[in-house]
């Protein structure tokens, strides 16, 4: 397991090594800068090359000077240029200039009229050292104008000059990667302990470059004491809480998984779906779909059992709005609140559906006409009242958030459910009558951790919040962010893949939010796999679910 730290937990890990541990912080300030030198060195390919340690007054820039000091100890050409905006400066900060001097670290200071415009045309490297992760405000005055002169050397001169910030890019918020009015584009970003979960997401991601995270000795019992909510799992981490398939098994004992997907018009969700599913080892997969998806899904998917449905009235409006010509069905839908939705379906026969899975798997191409509406909340109940697993995706949500009383029907005692919205998805569902969802959107930004909570704990159930790094929680202070997956998912379709993958997972027993936890690492670590394979501008969903057994073995 890896923790992600905000801003004040990352300050609290360094006071607590400090003053009740007892770590020097001229220790950790040495650890940490000898990180920053070595990533350095890397960069250059001849001595002669020069390197700018650009700082403010705090223990950012402390670790800046520090930085320099050190690669000019290892014969490097490297200077320092001190910004000397901030009115209070850090005494950690003082004695490395201190020690840089006495070094012949060769020291400009904006106060003695030095330009960083017109030093920075004779650097190949700039090290910024300017803000660290404590910062709040907005960046202004002096030192937004020294951020706004790196980028601009930076945008001109391109990979004739290299940018490598001090634990957090200046100017990146350490809580949630919101630019603070300005900062620094940096090639790569040397952190200190954990990764700051602001680099993770947003502008936070696209500002920190390459991250480079080093160990500069926080003790365990420091992090103990703090207690990071944010965390993430690696493949081990994940091989451990994975079914085990024994040598004397059967299909059986690998989970029977329903999937409602699909509807008049669409079919390739439903296959997309059951392909994952069986990739990600469940033993019997049923797809409930529309009729006219049977011969398409059957070519398809010659594994998946199949059922389908047709609706009753010759006229019944399609989920394209059009109207559908169908034949005859036997009963009526009960929805959870008691209604009847008319005669489209038997609520017998999806009773016996439900009754025949292990979980359920509902919401790709569902459409979210009438009929679709009715369907989703037939399953639901039955799945309700048979104590059934289930994850929701795509349309499943989308009716949902037109009708939240859905959910709220339907409550366990525990969390078995699983929603598994994308941000747009997530913000209708959580928008107020007097919010559009792009307000509700621009929430989410700003906190999706505290939203992803609220879902969960509002309908008792695990959220799974997908986004470029996705976050899964099930109402507790504690979060799950995976970091593996790449761009070359965003594409139609992946999401169908993501619900087939967990609700295979659910289906062969294991936890809601293990499987969550589980189904998001798998899927975004095979779509690593198919973007080295095809690239991440040709690769398609049907690569990623090629190779999710290699995750698996």
């Amino acid at each position: 397991m890896k923790y992600f730290t905000t801003g004040a937990k990352s300050a609290l890990i360094d006071k607590i090594s400090i003053e009740e541990v007892g770590m020097p912080q001229m220790v950790l300030m040495e650890r940490a800068s000898l990180g920053v030198a070595g990533a350095a060195a890397e960069f250059i390919k001849d001595k002669k090359q020069k390197i700018l340690t650009v700082v403010e007054g705090g223990n950012n820039g402390g670790d800046g000077v520090a930085a320099a000091r050190i690669l000019k100890e290892r014969g490097f050409n490297v200077d320092i240029f001190y910004i000397g905006g901030i009115k209070k400066t850090s005494e950690a900060f003082l004695e490395q200039i201190k020690i840089a001097e006495n070094c012949g670290v060769k020291i400009y200071k904006a106060s003695d009229d030095y330009s960083l415009k017109s030093l920075l045309v004779g650097y190949d490297i700039v090290i910024d050292g300017i803000f660290g992760v404590g910062l709040s405000r907005e960046i202004g005055g002096v030192q937004a104008e020294a951020i706004n002169i790196i980028n601009d050397a930076k945008e001109e001169r391109q990979n004739d000059l290299a940018v490598i910030s001090i634990d957090i890019p200046s100017g990146v918020s350490a809580d949630n990667g919101e630019l603070l009015g300005v900062a620094v584009k940096a090639d790569v970003t040397v952190t200190f302990g954990f990764t700051k979960v602001g680099m993770l997401f947003g502008k936070g991601r696209e500002y920190s470059g390459k991250i480079i995270l080093k160990d500069i000795g926080f003790p365990a019992c420091a992090v103990e004491k703090t207690a990071p909510e944010y965390y993430g799992l690696d493949i081990d981490d994940i091989k451990k809480i994975l079914p085990v398939r024994k040598d004397d098994s059967n299909k059986g004992n690998f989970g029977r998984l329903l999937i409602v997907a699909g509807n008049d018009s669409i079919a390739g969700a439903a296959v997309i779906a059951g392909q994952a599913a069986f990739k990600a080892g469940a033993g019997l997969v049923k797809i409930f779909t529309h009729k006219d998806n049977r011969n398409i899904i059957g070519a398809a998917l010659p594994e998946a059992l199949l059922d389908v449905y047709e609706y009753n009235s010759d006229s019944e409006e399609s989920s394209d709005g059009t109207n559908h010509s169908a034949g005859k069905c036997s009963g009526k839908i009960t929805s959870p609140g008691g209604e009847q939705s008319g005669e489209i379906i038997s609520s017998t026969d999806i009773e016996s559906l439900v009754k025949w899975a292990t979980a359920i798997a509902i919401g790709p191409g569902l459409g979210t006409s009438e009929k679709s509406k009715y369907l989703l909340k037939a399953v639901l109940k039955a799945a309700y009242e048979n104590d059934k697993p289930v994850v929701m995706d795509a349309d499943a949500i989308n009716i949902i958030s037109e009708d939240r009383s859905i959910l709220k029907n339907l409550r366990f005692e525990e969390k078995k459910w699983i929603i598994t919205p994308h941000m747009l998805e997530m913000a209708r569902l959580i928008k107020t009558e007097d919010e559009n969802a792009k307000d509700a959107l621009g929430r989410i930004f700003k906190d999706r951790f505290e939203v992803a909570k609220y879902v969960s704990n509002e309908y008792n159930i695990i959220s799974v919040l997908k986004d470029a790094r996705t976050v899964v929680s099930d109402g507790s202070s504690r979060c799950f962010i995976n970091t593996n997956g790449n761009s070359g998912m965003s594409k139609g379709g992946s999401g169908d893949s993501l619900t087939g993958i967990i609700g295979a997972l659910l289906a062969e027993g294991m936890k809601p939010q293990d499987a969550a936890r589980a189904g998001v690492f798998i899927h975004g670590a095979a779509g690593d796999i198919a973007a080295l394979k095809c690239g991440r501008t040709s690769m398609t969903v049907t690569d990623l679910n090629g190779v999710i057994d290699m995750i698996k073995r």
